[in-house]
This record gives structure tokens, C-alpha cells and sequence, in this order.
């Protein structure tokens, strides 16, 4: 049965939400109530744009009406409002006074009654620890147009915000704001992308993919994965975080066309069958749930101040070997997650209130202090003895060891694994790419001077020169005759023969504008007989250097971006490896199936660009026979009381040739040995202990290099130790 339905045949219809989901450029909604321990979405809007503040009122209607007409009919419109902020929006955790002004005047104009607000970031962490039962590991990034925004999430524990000015290189900018989070390591290996406008994300998430981070400032343990959010689970983020703070509400449901997308954050029993119990309500809590809050006086306005909350503790999901995870019950985690969601939601009860008209019994409050001040100690206690979690991380220095070997990949599936032939199936696919490149190279151009000279004959004969005849200048300027010309023999001693003709300079350039009365030698006549005098001062010569292509040019471009298009297809083709099999990653061909220059070798041109694709061949070799051979050759350097896994196993390959589909690599199989450590013993050891004393017993480990300690509730210093029960103790060994 569809939701709507089923809610259109109650008597009496819930009380409406609004989730407004408020980003700089874009402004989306969704209504929602409270059912019974459930925030049920009945619908989500369209995201609206908005620029300026007036058209941000525009676009909040525009967005409410998208979402409303989702709703029965039989429904009244909703006024109560929970909006989701961006980070940007807050300040110190209370929202900026610009920005509380927004809000002021959108509640003004669209007759909205505020309930509280979430920051985005940490409600969408919240709402994929729903969604995956567990502590959300990642960097969550908001991509805007002019800023990007990266929060990250150590088990489920923000560890900071920052925010980068975009530039050209997205890939610069990520690593530039993650080089700011000092002391965090290793970084979570999984980005989770966002922002108002989901029809760049896509791009966004190709161009992390492609990055080569290892050769930036930061490092991760292996390639991070990538995943766009939709604008619909910040809706959902929103709704889940307001229905904690105001129902006890632990799950979210998202009603659509007759079905139901549900993400339960609450297991109904537990492995000893016990049911579990519901959180306690929010009355009980201190909070004011269902008071009207509709009167709003601007005298009243202040600023909100979040209540911190305690971080949410899960075993990190990493390869090196986990031994006794703790067992949380589910009563323990839904309780836990509930009073971290409503931590996460801001009130706006110290904003928009009437003042309280009446005086309370002073023998009551006090009372009610002291019963409230017992709990809170009670249920200290009780945490601090029963639900304190640990998860210990012990970074021990690695015994390393490697072998250079040579290893054939068949790709007809023979398999022997003494002579080193290992299966391996071919994996094929192509990429193409622009790049453009300034040019480097140089050319000289301009125009060649030009004038007229009179010649004189001194022969007793006529001389007849052709076109093109050269005169040198006493200089050595070179210039060569413009026409034919016929020049009469001298008549008289001292009266030559004369003719005049205009000629051109044999080179460009401003050095050939010579002066009047510049005396030239004609050909391979004797200058005492045959000359040339310049009538007049020569003009027009001219030269620039421009910039030009070179072939250098051409070769530096080709290999830029074919080394830039490589790593794309390796990229693509790990993609089509299964888990079943390792990417080898040094490729068997690369080869340009198609390349085409804009410009062509000594062009005037400032810029160079190559449109290019290229066809790629690798390898996909099968895992478990790979590693088995690797593992039957490094054992027998294993030392005493050290042990080599699988995730402790790398290898650097180099191809050499092929033959009859037979490929043979230079193969450098490394491992890191681990020591045996009696994990049991260690709990034993340390249990009860305080930090510092339990580092002290973690020295005898072999190759102890140090630990990292994360507690799952942040208690006061006197409180901070190991917790009393072994199963809450997770204890992982990891190389340094």
C-alpha cells in the first residue's frame, strides 16, 4: 500500500514538517512527519536557483510548491521548519547573523514557523552511518562554483572543515585543502561529493578518479573511491535529524509512486534475542516538543550555541588483520546514534520565542535539577563501565622483504605454477583527449627594403643585365635588380653610359634601408668600370621574431598528453577488473589510434593544440594463483615469529615482450611480515588501564613502532581508559 494512502485514511492527519535544504545558488524542500519512531518523507521538490536574497525568497516558494503538490489533499500545509545549512552558513556553531537575517525574512514573507537547523556535512554523515551501520570514514566535499568545501569524518568524528578557492585544476585544489588536515593520518580513502547543481558532479567525480595522488602532498593507502550524493538524501539528512530531535525518531522513509526506500537505523532485537528498547523521549530529555513557536519578536533574536555532542565510534573498514571486534548491542548503538542526531540538531528556540509569561515553583526546578543531575550520573556510570569502546591501532615496524623474478601471463589460461606461468585474460579499451600547449619555437618575418639606382657603364660597349642581377653594397647588403635593363657603353672619357633601375633587398630587414648616394658593385662587372649609385634613401625593410611552432613542440605535446591519457585507461581498465583478479598495470600496448595537430610545424601560433586517442591493451591476472605463487616464494625468508598476509603483499610490474599470447614481465613481488601477536593477551593486559600505561604494555610487542587510541565516548581525562570489557576492545595490527 502506498504511504499517502495509508495516511489519508487516518482520521486525523499528522502534524506536517518542512525540510528546507538551504546552498549557496540552489534551494530544495521536502515535507515530512513523524510516525512512530519514523520520519516519513512524503515528498522532495525541485532544487530551485537562486543568486541574490530577494530571488532566494522566490526560489523557497517556487520549491515549496514543487513539494506540496505531492501532498493528499486532505492535508494542511506545513509551517514548522527544519532547514539544512551549509557549513559556511555557521559560525562558531551558531549561524551568522547575515545568514540569520535570510532565514528572518524567508520566515517573514513565506509565513514559516523555524523549528532548528543541521549543518549538511554532518548530517549527511549521520544519514550514511544509517544507511550502513556504521560510522561514516570519508571526506565529504562540496563543490561550488567558486569555492570547494571538505569536511572529514574519522569514524563518524568530524575532523575538520576547510575550504579551498577553486583555480583551473580541481585535482590542486582537493590536495591543497586535505594537505591542511596536519596529524590526519591516513586520510579516509573515500570522497562523497556534493553540491547545489548535481549536473556537474558527474565531471567532478571523473577528474578525482583520475588523480595521481601520489604525487601530490598527501598520500592515501590506496586509490579512494568516489560517489555522488543526490539532492534527495540531503532532503532525507535533514528530516532524519529534526524527527531525532523532535520524536525519537530513528529511522527515515522516503514515500515514491506506491513504494517505500527505508533506512533503519534500529535493529529490532538483538543476537540473544532480547527486544530492543526504544531511546528515551524527547520530553524526558528537556526538550520542548510541540510548543508553539509560530510568534517571533526581533528583540528576542540571539544567536544559537550546538550542544557537542560525543562522536560515534565503528572499527574502521582497513585491510591489515582484525582480531576480537567488540559487540556493541543494538539497544547501546540506536541510543547512541539517537542522542548523537539530536546533538546535531541546533533549536531555534532561543531565536524564535515568546517570552515566558508566568514564573516557575522554585522548590520544582530545583528538584527537578537534582533528579536531572542523578540521571546524567547514573547513565555516566553506566556508559563509562558497560558501553566505552576502543579501537586500537598498533603500527609495528614490518620485516620487508622482496624478489625480482620474471612471471608469464597466458592469456589462454595455462597455469604452472613452479615455471612461473600465471592465467590472465586481456582487457582492452581506448581514450581520447585535447591538451594545448604554448609554443616554444620562433620565426622571423617582415618585409625587404626597396629604391632605384643609376648605373654606370665605363665599357665602350652597352652591357645588358637581367632581372634579378645582384648589387652589393660597399656593406655587403645584397640586392638584386627588379627588371631587365640595357646600359649604353661610355661615349667620352669620363661620360659613361648610365641607366636607371629599381632593385629589391635580398633579405628582409630594417639594416637594408641604406642612404642616398650608397655606391653598389653590379655582378661580376670590375667596380671600376660597371657601378651602381642609390638615387635616393632606400625604405620599407622591416623583421620581428614571432612565436612559431617547432618540431619540439609537436614531440612535447604528444608525450604530455599521451602520459596524461594513459593513466585515464588505466584508470578505465582497472574498473573492468573483478576482485577475483589483479591489474597489471604496466600495459602491454599503447598506441595512437588517432592524432590531428591544429597547426602544423613552423605555423605563427602562440598556443599548440593535439586532439588524440589512443587504443590500450592490459592485463588482468588471476588473484589467488598470483598471490599463492608470491607467498610460496617470499615464505621462506619469513623470520622467526613473523608472518606474511595477503594485503601484505605488493608487486611493480614492467613488460618485457609477448608471444603466441603469452606475456613475459619483470615482476619485483614485495612483502611486509607482520609480527604474531596474541591479541587476547594484550586485552588482558592493558583492560582497565589509562592510555598512557596501556602504551607501556604495548612496547613489548616485536617492532612496536607506536599506537593510536580512539575511545568511543570522549569522557574527561580521569575517565579516559581502556574499557573494562574485552569485547568492546578492537585491536588491529598494522604496518608502519
Amino acid at each position: 500500500m502506498n504511504i499517502k494512502d495509508l495516511l489519508i485514511s487516518k482520521e486525523n492527519p499528522p502534524e506536517l514538517f518542512w525540510a528546507l535544504v538551504i546552498e549557496k545558488g540552489l534551494v530544495q524542500s521536502g515535507i515530512w512527519y513523524i510516525g512512530d519512531s519514523v520520519a516519513e518523507v512524503l515528498g522532495i521538490g525541485a532544487g530551485i536557483p537562486w543568486e541574490s536574497e530577494d530571488e532566494l525568497i522566490e526560489a523557497t516558494d517556487a520549491a515549496l510548491s514543487s513539494a506540496i503538490q505531492k501532498l493528499p489533499e486532505s492535508y494542511p500545509e506545513p509551517q514548522k521548519t527544519v532547514f539544512g545549512v551549509s557549513t559556511s552558513w555557521v559560525k562558531d556553531g551558531e549561524i551568522s547573523s547575515e545568514n540569520l537575517g535570510k532565514i528572518k525574512k524567508l520566515c517573514a514573507e513565506l509565513s514559516l514557523t523555524p523549528v532548528g537547523f543541521v549543518v549538511l556535512p554532518e548530517a549527511i554523515a549521520h544519514l550514511y552511518k544509517s544507511e550502513e551501520g556504521a560510522p561514516l570514514n570519508g571526506i565529504v566535499l562540496k563543490s561550488g562554483n567558486e569555492n570547494l568545501e571538505l569536511s572529514v569524518f574519522k569514524l563518524g568524528e568530524l575532523v575538520g572543515t576547510t575550504e579551498v578557492s577553486r583555480s583551473v585544476s580541481l585535482s590542486d585544489d582537493v590536495i591543497e585543502g586535505l594537505s591542511r588536515f596536519q596529524g590526519v593520518s591516513p586520510l579516509p580513502t573515500r570522497f562523497i561529493v556534493y553540491d547545489g547543481k548535481e549536473g556537474e558532479l558527474e565531471d567532478v567525480k571523473q577528474t578525482l578518479i583520475q588523480t595521481n595522488w601520489s604525487d601530490g602532498k598527501i598520500n592515501f593507502l590506496h586509490t579512494p573511491q568516489v560517489e555522488v550524493l543526490s539532492t534527495e538524501k540531503k532532503v532525507l539528512a535533514t528530516a532524519l535529524a529534526g524527527g531525532a530531535e523532535m520524536g525519537n525518531v530513528t529511522t527515515v522513509v522516503k514515500s515514491q509512486e506506491g513504494e517505500e526506500e527505508e533506512v533503519d537505523l534500529e535493529e529490532k532485537q538483538d543476537e540473544e534475542g532480547q527486544i530492543t528498547q526504544k531511546p528515551p523521549s524527547a520530553e524526558t530529555l528537556g526538550f520542548s516538543v510541540g510548543e508553539d513557536v509560530s510568534s517571533m519578536k526581533k528583540e528576542d533574536i540571539q544567536n544559537v550555541s550546538p550542544v557537542q555532542s560525543a562522536p560515534d565510534f565503528s572499527p574502521q573498514s582497513v585491510r591489515p588483520q582484525m582480531v576480537g571486534a567488540p559487540s556493541i548491542k543494538p539497544m547501546n548503538m540506536a541510543s547512541g546514534f539517537l542522542a548523537k542526531l539530536k546533538n546535531l540538531f541546533h533549536s531555534f528556540s532561543k531565536i524564535f520565542s515568546r517570552k515566558s509569561t508566568g514564573t516557575y515553583n522554585k522548590n520544582k526546578g530545583l528538584t527537578a535539577i537534582l533528579a536531572i543531575l542523578g540521571s546524567v550520573l547514573v547513565v555516566i556510570i553506566i556508559l563509562w563501565w558497560f558501553v566505552q569502546a576502543a579501537q586500537i591501532t598498533i603500527f609495528v615496524t614490518p620485516r620487508r622483504t622482496q624478489e625480482n623474478v620474471q612471471i608469464i601471463f597466458d592469456s589462454n589460461g595455462q597455469f604452472d605454477q613452479g615455471s612461473g606461468i600465471i592465467p590472465a585474460r586481456l582487457v582492452t579499451d581506448s581514450v581520447s583527449g585535447e591538451k594545448t600547449k604554448s609554443t616554444t619555437g620562433t620565426r622571423l618575418i617582415g618585409n625587404k627594403a626597396t629604391g632605384s639606382v643609376q648605373i654606370a657603364n665605363g665599357n665602350g660597349t652597352a652591357i645588358n643585365l637581367s632581372s634579378g642581377t645582384i648589387l652589393t653594397s660597399a656593406s655587403g647588403f645584397k640586392f638584386v635588380t627588379d627588371k631587365e635593363a640595357s646600359v649604353s657603353g661610355q661615349l667620352l672619357p669620363g661620360s659613361p653610359g648610365t641607366a636607371t633601375i629599381n632593385v629589391t633587398a635580398f633579405d628582409i630587414g630594417s639594416a637594408y634601408n641604406l642612404a642616398k648616394g650608397e655606391v653598389f658593385s653590379v655582378g661580376n662587372y670590375s667596380k671600376a668600370l660597371v657601378a651602381a649609385t642609390s638615387t635616393g634613401d632606400f625604405g620599407g625593410g622591416s623583421s620581428q621574431q614571432i612565436s612559431a611552432v617547432s618540431k619540439d613542440d609537436m614531440a612535447r605535446l604528444e608525450e604530455d598528453l599521451t602520459n596524461e591519457l594513459s593513466l585515464n585507461v588505466k584508470t578505465i581498465l582497472s574498473g573492468k577488473v573483478s576482485e577475483s583478479e589483479v591489474f597489471v598495470d604496466d600495459l602491454v600496448a599503447l598506441e595512437p589510434t588517432r592524432e590531428n595537430y591544429d597547426r602544423n610545424e613552423g605555423d605563427q601560433a602562440d598556443s599548440l593544440k593535439l586532439s588524440l586517442e589512443l587504443g590500450a591493451t592490459g592485463l588482468a591476472a588471476d588473484r589467488t594463483k598470483l598471490l599463492d605463487y608470491a607467498k610460496n616464494m617470499l615464505n621462506s625468508k619469513a623470520p622467526t615469529d613473523y608472518s606474511l598476509s595477503s594485503e601484505q603483499i605488493d608487486f611493480k610490474f614492467t613488460f618485457v615482450s609477448e608471444e603466441d599470447g603469452k606475456y613475459t614481465y619483470d615482476v619485483v613481488v614485495g612483502g611486509n611480515f607482520l609480527p604474531n601477536v596474541d591479541i587476547e593477551k594484550i586485552k588482558s593486559t592493558i583492560i582497565g588501564k589509562n592510555s598512557s600505561v596501556a602504551m607501556e604494555h604495548l612496547n613489548a610487542i616485536p617492532g612496536f613502532d607506536h599506537a593510536d587510541v580512539s575511545l568511543k565516548i570522549k569522557f574527561p581525562p580521569p575517565l579516559k581508559t581502556i574499557p573494562r570489557i574485552s569485547k568492546n576492545i578492537l585491536i588491529m595490527i598494522r604496518p608502519e
